[in-house]
């Protein structure tokens, strides 16, 4: 009988401890959660919203079934064991590393969403320049001169 050539590794701490459950849901959603907000971040930097956007749907499906295993796990709370588990621990990093990924997709976000708005004030800025004033006539038929109300611009649209 030939013997397996790769010798077997002890677990390391960076290993996931063996979880099943809602711990073991709550892990492949973080780590879906995670993956998609981090692309989702790609493309917003490399300036395809119309990409990101796509990504949309999945995002809230899994936002929902992560906050449904959440509650679940709040209600039932000891089927993760002990406060210091491994099992915790694990979870803990993994939540660590996706808070840091929303706080970076937030700055991304924050920042597009600055630079759309200052475009579009100063668009509405040259707009309002450009417009003359309009001849007609006052109060007592007396000829003013008014100026046009400026035409207003506005992005409404969800990322």
């Amino acid at each position: 009988m030939p013997l397996d050539p790769l010798p077997l590794k002890p677990q390391t701490s960076d290993a996931p401890p063996p979880i099943t459950g809602q711990g073991a849901q709550l892990v492949r959603l973080t780590i879906s959660l995670t993956e998609l907000i981090a692309r989702e971040t790609e493309l917003l930097k490399a300036r395809r919203p119309r990409d990101a956007q796509k990504l949309h749907a999945e995002k809230s499906r899994l936002m929902a079934e992560y906050r449904e295993t959440l509650n679940r796990l709040r209600v039932n709370e000891q089927s993760l064991g002990p406060k210091d588990s491994p099992e915790r621990k694990y979870i803990r990093k993994l939540t660590d590393k996706f808070r840091e990924m929303l706080r970076d997709h937030a700055r991304v976000v924050l920042r597009l969403k600055s630079v759309s708005e200052g475009l579009i004030r100063s668009v509405g800025e040259e707009v309002s320049k450009r417009n003359r004033s309009v001849v007609g006539y006052g109060k007592n038929a007396v000829q003013s001169a008014a100026r046009a109300r400026p035409t207003s611009l506005s992005l409404n649209q969800v990322i």
